[in-house]
Order: C-alpha cells, then sequence, then structure tokens
C-alpha cells in the first residue's frame, strides 16, 4: 500500500473546500433536474413483456424440437444397429461411458490447471 501524504487544512480552508464542493454537486444537481424524463406508458411495457415472451416461446420450441430430432436419429441408429449388427451396438455401448468419462477428467484436469 502506498504512502499517501496527509494535508492538514486548517478550519477557514477546510470550510472554504466544502463549500466549493458542496456548491459544484448542487451545481451539478441542478442540471440534471433540468433534463426532461420521459417514462413510456402501461401499453408500452406490456407490449414489450409480451413479445419478449413470445420470443422465448418461439425459441423454447426451435430448441426443443432440434433435441427430439437429433434424440430420434441417435435411438434409431442405437436401434438398428443392435438388431442388423450387435458387434457394433456392443462397441457404441463400451465407448460411449470411456468417452464420456475420459471427457470429464481431462476437461477437470484443465479446470484445475488454470485455477491454479
Amino acid at each position: 500500500m502506498k504512502k499517501q501524504k496527509v494535508v492538514i487544512l486548517d478550519n477557514e480552508q477546510q470550510n472554504k473546500h466544502d463549500l466549493d464542493a458542496i456548491h459544484k454537486i448542487q451545481g451539478g444537481l441542478s442540471k440534471v433536474d433540468q433534463f426532461p424524463v420521459y417514462t413510456p406508458d402501461l401499453q408500452w411495457f406490456e407490449s414489450m413483456v409480451r413479445t419478449e415472451k413470445e420470443n422465448s416461446r418461439k425459441k423454447l420450441r426451435k430448441e426443443l424440437s432440434l433435441f427430439l430430432i437429433i434424440a430420434l436419429v441417435i435411438l434409431s441408429g442405437i436401434i438398428v444397429s443392435f438388431y442388423q449388427m450387435p458387434v457394433v451396438f456392443i462397441f457404441i455401448q463400451i465407448s460411449t461411458p470411456v468417452f464420456i468419462a475420459y471427457y470429464t477428467i481431462s476437461r477437470f484436469s484443465k479446470k484445475v490447471k488454470i485455477n491454479e
């Protein structure tokens, strides 16, 4: 921590300094009060909330449909591989947990290295 020099002012200089600061603050506040303030009406806020809700619903539908399509493709691939090629199905069943464990451990170790 730096050593700061303290300048001790006598009462008269301190009072003058305080009064100058008070006048500057009051002048700045009076300038702020002169700006016109626009407050939107209630209908504007309600329409804004309505549009945001509609946008969030559309986004949810889009993400949910994309998730379902990808899940159906993955599940149908697994079912087809189970019935057509059981060896591939077993390989997928073994390799998936191994990949997830490796990926999780590698990400965790990277986070630990970054935080150190």
